[in-house]
Formats: structure tokens, sequence, C-alpha cells
């Protein structure tokens, strides 16, 4: 019997979910005897580390496993229905149309080949919604509500013509196409900056006020959590630790994992890293002078083509042994900026010097001497590591291109290196697949650590990582730092990060830099409109519908 919208029964029930892996060392259980229930109307929101088995069971629940995934034990109720006993062919109408799912790496789940807003025109016709002009139009009003710009000329673009946070918009309005009873939304807004992640979650919060939408929102960011959920589930080793209203576990936690994640959770109000050390005591070790990048677009699909500038006379300098920190909303320029620095795109106009040195002409031999000296860590952990390659041959490969090491040196080398980023050696052995989101990142900042770089280019390098590895890794990255005189440029969206590790920092906006200052400085006194933008949208850490927020941001 399918239940009806007045029926007391949560909308989804989950009992004694036990999910097993199947792998060359035995069964490996991700999830362990897990119970959750979401009610319609309401956010839940699932909070963990790396590894504890959020992303599983979401995966779970709209039967998404791996190959080597199998629910051994438990219940999944659905709207009165027994997912796990559904065959394929009804389960496919059920995913996408009833139940949502925005997940969380945007360049592994949008064809490369089709534009996107084709793509989320597929998904009306596919479920019987719209078809031809109504499907366009109602792909185009997508594109709008999640904050895509011009929304009629991108739906004709293809997904490599859109900044990161841009593609995961693309994929929110493909998780709310259909306006489903259920979303499933996994770390949705983990490559957003704030500005759009609040625009985002605010649509959600709309759809599930009007609709009765209900959210099941996998996240490590526990202020987005304290702010968006009506209830919070607690997970650790695949286990459910704790779980009650918002208010309840992130203000008064009763199990210890709870508390060690929110002690780790950085605020506006955490003392900083890198203490009161300033700019003018060190040497500049990179110098940019009016940088500009500039890409033809078309206006249409045959229209003229015009000229974009990315980036728009930018200048900055990043004193050795410092971090200076770029933030700004995703197609401020921020990564174009990041990719010219590492020789990865040539710039239309503008000097780069690094160590005294003009580089932007850099070929052969001395790019290749620069690149050892420069390395980076990018935004997407899923993009950046072969699937092909076991970690081990990840970290190891930059040691082999510069010919460093006898192979037993190389191979101590990378269980340095792992044991460095707060990751067993013993995953030297496993492929990208079988790693969670946060361990891809691990492996990707080792692998730039791997040949003592001088300096480290991090673009969003942090984002994905829950508070407890996130925690570890800014620890490492400052340690390092003074161990080994690192120099940073630290491109982010999550300005309580960039407030406790850098020590400069830049606001940048449509290609050009609008504010800089000290971080205490520039964002207790932000003198932009847009700087003061971006910090009135960071989540506040009030819980819906509740009273006071948790502790982790007073």
């Amino acid at each position: 019997m399918t239940a009806t919208p007045d029926d007391d029964r949560p909308l989804l029930a989950i009992a004694g979910l036990t999910v097993a892996f199947t792998t060359d060392r035995g069964p490996v259980e991700a999830v362990r005897g897990a119970d959750l229930a979401v009610r319609r109307g309401e956010t839940v929101a699932i909070v963990g580390e790396s590894g504890s088995g959020k992303s599983t069971l979401a995966s779970a629940i709209n039967g998404l496993l791996a190959a080597n995934g199998h629910v051994t034990a438990g219940s999944i109720d659905f709207d009165g229905t027994d997912l796990l006993a559904l065959p394929e062919r009804r389960m496919n109408a059920v995913r996408g149309r009833r139940i949502g799912l925005v997940p969380q790496d945007p360049m592994s789940n949008l064809n490369p080949l089709l534009p996107v807003g084709k793509q989320i025109s597929e998904i009306f016709r596919i479920h019987g919604v719209a078809g031809g002009r109504a499907a366009r139009d109602r792909a185009v009003e997508l594109l709008d509500a999640v904050g895509i710009p011009d929304p009629r000329q991108r739906y004709r673009q293809y997904p490599h013509e859109f900044s990161g946070g841009m593609r995961q918009r693309v994929l929110i309005a493909m998780g709310l196409a259909c306006r489903p009873q259920l979303l499933i939304a996994d770390e949705p807004t983990s490559a957003l900056d704030v500005t759009v992640q609040k625009i985002v979650l605010d649509l959600l919060d709309e759809l599930t006020t009007s609709m009765g939408t209900a959210v099941l929102l996998v996240t490590h960011d526990l202020a987005l959590a304290a702010e968006r959920a009506d209830r919070v589930v607690v997970m650790h080793r695949g286990a459910v630790v704790e779980s009650g209203p918002t208010a309840e576990v992130l203000n008064d936690p009763r199990n210890d994992y709870t508390r060690r994640l929110l002690d780790a959770a950085p605020g506006m109000a955490t003392e900083s890293l890198v203490g009161a050390e300033t700019l003018t005591d060190a040497a500049p070790v990179i110098e940019v002078t009016g940088l500009r990048k500039e890409y033809a677009v078309r206006n249409g699909a045959f229209g003229r083509r015009s000229r974009f500038a990315a980036v728009d006379d930018v200048s900055f300098s990043v004193p050795r042994g410092r971090t200076v920190g770029i933030v700004g909303e995703s197609g401020s320029g921020k990564s174009t900026t990041a990719k010219m620095l590492l020789m990865l795109e040539p710039s239309t106009s503008g000097d780069i010097v690094f160590d005294d040195r003009e580089v932007t002409g850099l070929a052969g031999r001395d790019l290749f001497a620069f690149r050892r000296r420069v390395q980076p860590v990018f935004q997407n952990p899923y993009a950046a590591l072969d699937p092909r390659y076991t970690v081990g041959d990840t970290v190891r490969e930059p040691l082999e291109v510069h010919r460093i090491g006898t192979r037993a040196e190389q191979d101590a080398r990378v269980s340095e290196l792992l044991t460095q980023v707060a990751l067993d050696p013993d995953l030297a052995d496993r492929y990208p697949h079988e790693l969670s989101g946060g361990q891809r990142q691990r492996v990707a900042i080792a692998r730039a650590l791997a040949l003592d770089p001088e300096v480290v280019i991090l673009d969003e390098a942090v984002s994905a990582l829950d508070v407890l590895v996130q925690a570890q890794i800014l620890d490492l990255l400052v340690e390092l730092q003074r161990r080994l005189g690192l120099s940073y440029v630290f491109i982010s969206h999550d300005l309580a990060v960039v407030r406790i590790l850098c020590h400069h920092v830049h606001v940048m906006k449509a290609g050009r830099i609008v504010e800089s200052g000290s971080p205490d400085a520039l964002f207790r006194d932000p003198q932009h409109e847009y700087t003061k933008e971006l910090l009135a949208a960071i989540p506040v850490g009030t819980p819906t519908g509740q009273g006071a927020g948790p502790k982790l941001l007073t």
C-alpha cells in the first residue's frame, strides 16, 4: 500500500541497513546496522568524516552502489514501497522522478559531449514530463533558478565552458528537474562559494516548504547542517552514533565523536594558525603584474565570436614562506589565475616573475624544472586521479618523472607522504574508486608534496574534506610551511578557513581584485560591498526552526 501525504509514517525509513563491498582482502562493511528516517517536508543532514559511510548509505537508497557493493541486511522503505525488492525497471522510474539526486562530482556526472541544457531537457523527456520546446523552456528556468547567469545562452554551452561551481549548479538543476518527493543531496555545495551556496540552499528550502519535498543532505559542513537541517544523523565508521533534532545534537552532543567534529569545525572566531606574521618581513617568491586572460566566446550557436576577460589586470605578490589567499564567487577568475601561475594556461598579457625570473614564456627543460618547484592541488579529487593508477602509483609518479630515488626509496617516500596526510600507507595498493572523496583529495595533496616544492597552488584543496581531516591537513600545511619554508597560494570559497590559514587575502569579483588586506582587517571591517556580501552569506549555524545556533560558531 502506498502511503498518503497525511500518513504519519516517514517518507523514507531505513532499518538495520548493512552494506558490504567485495574486495581482494575480503568483504568490507561500509555501513553497519544503520537506522534513519526522513519525514515529508523535512531536511535531515548526515554528517561524519570521509569514509564514515555517509555517501554509501545515500547510494544504497537509490540502488546506485558500485558493482562490488551489496546490501547484506536491513530494509529501505520509501513511501510504502520496499526499494530493495524493486526490479531495476521499476527502480529506474523512481530515480529522478520521485527521488532526485545531486551527486558530489560534476565532471563525472555531466556528459562532456552534450550541452548542459540538453542534459537537463533529457530528464524531462525520459520521465514523460515534457518534450521539445517545453522541455527546453523548463531547463532554462531551472538554470536561472540555481543562479546560472544568462541561462538561455548557457543552455547551449558544454560542461568545459563552466566553472567548477557552475557545473555543480547544473547538477542541482538536474536533481530538482522533476520536483521529486525526496532529494538526496550528496555534498551539493562543496564546490560553491558562500553567496551561490545560499541561493541554492534557499531554493531547496523553498521546495521543502511549498511542495513538501524532503531533503537528505550529506555534508561535512557542520555550519551548513546546523543552519539548514531539522535533524542531524552522525555517522562514524559505518555506524550511526548519534541522531536527533539539530539543536540538541550540535549544542549538547552525547557522543565523543560528535564532540570531536564540533571542536574541529572552523569558524570566523577561530584562532589563526599562522599567528601575527606579516608580509613585510619576507621577499616575494612570486610577483604578478597586470595579469590578463581573455577567451573567445560565441554568442549563440551561429553568433559572432567576442572576447571575454576571465582575469583582468590582476597584480599581487606571494612572499616566501607565507600564504596568500584568493577568495571570490565561482567564475570570479580565481582558478584561471591559478592555472596561469602554474603555466597551464598562457596569459593574454601581464607578467609573472618567479624567484626573480620572468616565467610566462618558459618552455622545454626550463618549464620542466619550474614545475618541480611549483606544484598544484586541484579542486576536484575525482578528476585529478587516474582511475587506472593505484594510490601508490599516483603518489610515486612525480618521483619517477623527475627520476628521483631508487624504487625502494620511492616506496618509502610514498609511505611517508601518505602518513603525512593522515592516510594509512596500506592504501597504496587501492584504486581511486575504492576511496572516499576526502581520501582522494588527501592523495592529491600527498602527490603535490612528493617533490618538495617551494610553492604549492591549492585550488579549493580542502573543500572536499570533513572537518576532522580538514583540521589535520591545515595543521600539516602550516607545519610544512614553517619547517620547509613553503609558500602557498590558497584559493577557497571557505572564508573561515582562509581567515585561519592565510597571511594576506585578495577578494576577486568578475576577474578583478576588488579588495585586499590581512584576514583580520578584511573580514572584521570590509570596505567593498562585495566582500560584505560574502561575509553576510556565511552560514551562521542557527538550526532550522530552532533558537540559538550550535557552539561551533559561537
